[in-house]
């Protein structure tokens, strides 16, 4: 099944959507590596180029900035980003990202791109077997974004997806927006108490009560979006997440605007309101896409969808900024 992230990923098909104005290149991938485990804390994302046209002068200010990976197929669609800050380092010659928490780490000069994601990887093998032709675009801010095109892989696996030595190609429409602006200022300051998929915050319904609800223990927040949530996992803003009533965060609702409607706890009875995260019924085909958090680690889980949004447990609504 696909999986999106920023739609996060459904198995609807989305609209393709890429970041305006920004210089795009192809570019040759000298290794793609992707590692899939029953543990979805131990997957891994690794590309590597060595390609000439890589060029620090393009790489804007990922310091201030951040950068974005995006890795999709036909199949799966996964975002990283790194978020601006002190784990970037710039010398004369290279722009250096390494973050301990999160594991994952990022290199940029002339002549060489290196990318390793080691947390938070949602993207996975054994829900389809084979990939066939990954993509990888990587943007350092603003700079130019990079892509690398593997299909004619060394292994291609449930457990293991090794390209090596692609030549430069233009890759795939992505099907999702990753990009470093979307989310690089992304911080959770809090969590909501769990909820059906119908919330009701205060007496409010929907995403008004929860994002009122946010605002009022958490000046200046709103409803965490499924992206947002990406965002500060990657930076490790989810270790140890309590809610307003002090229990331990372990979930939360995977709120996106550019899902389909019956995947956000659309109330669609009829008479109903329309609107998503108002679930009133069980008797229709409304069902939440849902997200685990291992909340030691910060990491999340992969996204599930087709869950019941009123039977299936609550989950939570992260309150970010």
């Amino acid at each position: 099944m696909s999986k999106t992230w920023l739609a996060a990923i459904s198995t609807v098909a989305l609209m393709t959507v890429s970041p305006a104005l920004t210089h795009a290149k192809d570019i040759s991938t000298k290794k793609l590596s992707l590692k899939d485990n029953a543990k979805p804390a131990k997957r891994q994302v690794a590309v590597q180029s060595t390609d000439a046209g890589v060029r620090l002068t393009e790489a804007d200010d990922p310091g201030a900035n951040g950068a974005a990976v995006h890795v999709y197929s036909a199949t799966d669609d996964f975002c990283a980003i790194l978020p601006s800050g002190a784990n970037w380092k710039h010398t004369s010659s290279q722009w250096k990202y390494a973050n301990k928490a999160t594991k994952a780490s990022a290199h940029v000069g002339d002549g060489k791109l290196v990318v390793e994601i080691k947390s938070g990887v949602t993207y996975t093998l054994a829900d389809n077997g084979t990939q066939g032709t990954v993509n990888v675009q990587v943007q350092f801010g603003s700079g130019t974004r990079y892509c690398m095109r593997c299909s004619a892989a060394k292994k291609d696996t449930a457990k293991k997806f090794l390209a090596k030595g692609c030549a430069a190609a233009a890759c795939d429409p992505e099907p999702s927006v990753c990009n470093p602006s979307s989310t690089t200022t992304t911080t959770t300051k809090g969590a909501l108490t769990a909820t059906p998929g119908r919330f009701n915050y205060n007496l409010m319904l929907g995403l008004p009560g929860s994002d009122a609800a946010c605002n009022m223990h958490f000046p200046g927040t709103h409803s965490c979006t499924y992206a947002e949530l990406q965002a500060a996992a990657m930076g490790g803003d989810l270790v140890g997440l309590k809610d307003t009533s002090n229990a331990t965060v372990t979930s939360f609702w995977a709120i996106d605007s550019t899902a389909p409607a019956l995947s956000q706890c659309v109330d669609d009875a009829a008479g109903g309101s329309n609107q998503n995260w108002e679930y009133a019924t069980a008797h229709t085909a409304s069902r939440g896409q849902k997200v685990t958090l291992n909340n030691a680690t910060g990491a999340l889980g992969s996204l599930e969808t087709g869950v019941q949004c009123n039977i299936s447990g609550n989950n939570w609504v992260g309150c970010c900024q």
